[in-house]
């Protein structure tokens, strides 16, 4: 009787995941759960996180900032800043402002930014379009275009979107 067993487990393996046990809704549930619970922990320690370096850290420098706490142990809090641009026509016009201020001026402003160069998708799709139309030019450039650039694949997002409520 045993090697019935045996090979019918072999035919007909067992799942040994618990969550192929619930159904869709379930499943989906306890996920939505989970990313509650997560969002909030992040969102909690995140605020613990900017009140210790606060408390700990009052006269904070961009960088690294160390405190002793005793006995070889040290609190390290990494201080950084986001420095964001304004629109490419406004820092034009600003470097070009720069540029005209003393000998040095040109020098300054042709260091004070440089320019990264961002992909553009809605022209990759309109050669895309351009190429299953047959066009051969499309061909040409996607073919150049596919030396400078690499596509992989990002993380996917999951969402549960509840239904709008009626107005009442």
């Amino acid at each position: 009787m045993s090697e019935l067993l045996k090979w019918d487990d072999m035919i007909n393996p067992k799942s040994t995941n618990p969550l192929d046990t619930m159904n869709e809704d379930q499943l989906l549930l306890l996920w939505s759960d989970k990313k509650a619970a997560i969002e909030t922990a992040k969102a909690e320690e995140m605020e613990l996180r900017k009140y210790i370096v606060a408390r700990e850290f009052p006269k904070k420098e961009e960088g690294t900032n160390t405190k002793e706490l005793g006995e070889g142990y040290k609190l390290k809090a990494v201080i950084k800043y986001n420095y964001n641009l304004a629109s490419n026509d406004v820092v034009e016009e600003c470097l070009d402002h720069i540029a005209l201020l003393g000998n040095d001026g040109p020098f300054i402003a042709d260091r004070l930014v440089s320019w990264k160069p961002n992909f553009l998708k809605t022209e990759y799709n309109a050669l895309l379009e351009r190429k299953e139309k047959g066009d051969e030019r499309a061909v040409k450039i996607l073919d150049i275009v596919n030396k400078m650039l690499t596509i992989t694949e990002g993380a996917p997002t999951l969402d549960i979107v509840e239904p709008k409520k009626g107005k009442k």
